[in-house]
């Protein structure tokens, strides 16, 4: 989808370079986070139109900067998609609103939910 910008967040650079490599040939502009903190700044300079949020990360975990995310009136409303190494591959988990899926370096069903989403907005 073209123009849309996905902001990703992981905190190994391998799986950030592929990722971001393979969402790019897909027509995201993308824009990448090696941390929660980076993450929080970047997603209100950037006001990416949907967040792929590593949940196990050093600093601060995925749940505390999504948490984080919805206190701000200018981020609260961008979607967040979970990426976790606890699903197994192409694994997708759904409770209400909230989207985890198994973190992998063939993003095809990452690219899938992403569309799926932008399509309802």
């Amino acid at each position: 989808m073209d123009n849309k910008k996905i902001l990703l967040v992981d905190d190994e650079q391998d799986t950030l370079l592929v990722i971001e490599k393979q969402l790019t040939a897909a027509g995201f502009k993308v824009v990448t986070a090696e941390n929660g903190a980076n993450a929080l700044l970047l997603a209100k300079i950037e006001r990416p139109d949907i967040i792929v949020l590593d949940i196990q990360m050093p600093d601060m975990d995925g749940g505390e900067v999504a948490s984080l995310l919805k206190q701000e009136p200018i981020t609260e409303n961008i979607p967040v998609i979970y990426s976790t190494c606890l699903l197994s591959e192409n694994e997708v988990y759904r409770y209400g609103e909230n989207i985890m899926l198994a973190k992998s370096k063939d993003t095809k069903e990452l690219i899938a939910v992403i569309n799926e989403i932008l399509s309802q907005e």
